[in-house]
């Protein structure tokens, strides 16, 4: 077995890797290579390297997903897969090319400064692309919606109903423009937006569907029980995030979705920001979404009645509970005179507490 570790930097692209090595014990990068990004060439380089010393590898997450991390485990090499916007970097450091980048990478994963992804499984993966494909088609659908008020208004025509009823798209498909080139342009919107509604049902369905599976089933129950998430939102918390037991504590899935306040602090003076916006996007803008009804009296509903005992006791009781908080919480903050906004991202901040602890009961246990 060989004793010193090499800790391998790689500055990953699609036609090419700069990999950097610094030897355990050394203060200096040893070597700095740059080969194709080629299997035959890669494995090559490895099994020399891997003669000498024990490898651990990394390199920073980016589009190309995990591909590369599954190929080296599956050739038996260790890969951690580093969050690029936690690699630390001097301010005045304004030259960056991929030698730079796989050095640092190297001698900081040396040092232990990386913040290392969790990769989920391929299941997982292909489920939440699945999941997030459902998102973009919704987007989609949106800017559609936009599209068709922007060229009704701009040709004067109204409704004063409510929009995007059964009622209102039946009256935009009844509709006949003046212009030939008109009509062509409002009925290929509608159409449009009738196959988007069509393919997001579908997709509807697809996400029940696992969500009924036994992987999933336990867990969705358990975040359906909190008011304000329903399916959709509990199978992207549970697909985004994938294991939560990797979240030591509450505070650090919180800083994860980046709800935590920033601050600037120097000396004596202390200065608090809004709040981070740093990990994942998607489920700290759900998240915001689903506490914007905790303004309204706490009351369990037929539905979250229903939930509640579709899972376990422990955690209906955490849901009835955090119902009952978010509530008295909104309110404090707002008769003390805070922007809404800034009480809702307060809010959804002890949401993801509750939420925590109501999926990592083994968690708690250990630590009790």
């Amino acid at each position: 077995m060989n004793n010193k570790i090499a800790y391998i930097g790689i500055d990953y692209h699609v036609n090419s890797l700069t990999i950097a090595i610094m030897i355990e014990g050394n203060k200096e990068i040893s070597d700095t290579v740059r080969i194709g990004n080629q299997d035959k060439l890669i494995k090559k380089y490895l099994k020399k390297m891997s003669a000498r010393y024990t490898l651990r590898i990394c390199y920073e997450a980016s589009a190309s997903g995990y591909v590369f991390q599954r190929k080296l485990k599956q050739w038996g090499y260790q890969c951690d897969i580093i969050a690029p916007s936690l690699v630390p970097k001097s301010v005045g450091d304004r030259r960056k090319n991929d030698h730079r980048d796989a050095k640092n990478l190297a001698r900081h994963y040396a040092h232990g400064d990386l913040t290392i992804v969790h990769p989920p499984t391929e299941s997982e993966e292909s489920i939440r692309r699945l999941v997030r494909c459902r998102l973009q088609f919704k987007q989609i659908q949106k800017k559609v919606k936009q599209h068709i008020n922007s060229f009704l208004l701009a040709t004067d025509m109204t409704w004063t109903r409510t929009r995007w009823t059964q009622v209102h798209i039946k009256w935009l498909s009844s509709l006949e423009m003046k212009d030939q080139y008109n009509q062509e342009v409002l009925d290929e919107q509608v159409n449009h937006l009738k196959y988007l509604q069509t393919r997001i049902e579908h997709f509807d369905d697809q996400i029940e569907q696992i969500a009924q599976s036994d992987v999933y089933r336990s867990s969705v129950l358990k975040l359906k029980a909190f008011r304000g998430i329903r399916t959709l939102t509990a199978m992207l918390i549970i697909t985004e995030i994938t294991d939560f037991r990797r979240f030591p504590n509450a505070g650090s899935l919180m800083a994860f979705l980046g709800l935590i306040p920033s601050e600037n602090t120097s000396g004596d003076k202390q200065k608090g920001g809004g709040i981070t916006k740093t990990g994942n996007r998607r489920v700290r803008t759900q998240l915001i979404e689903s506490v914007n009804q905790c303004s309204r009296k706490p009351k369990i509903s037929a539905d979250m009645e229903k939930n509640l005992k579709a899972t376990d006791a422990r955690s209906a009781r955490i849901a009835v509970k955090c119902m009952e908080r978010l509530h008295k919480r909104y309110w404090s903050l707002i008769m003390k005179g805070k922007e809404r906004n800034k009480v809702i991202a307060a809010v959804a901040r002890e949401f993801t507490g509750f939420i925590w602890a109501t999926m990592t009961p083994a968690l708690q246990t250990e630590s009790s």
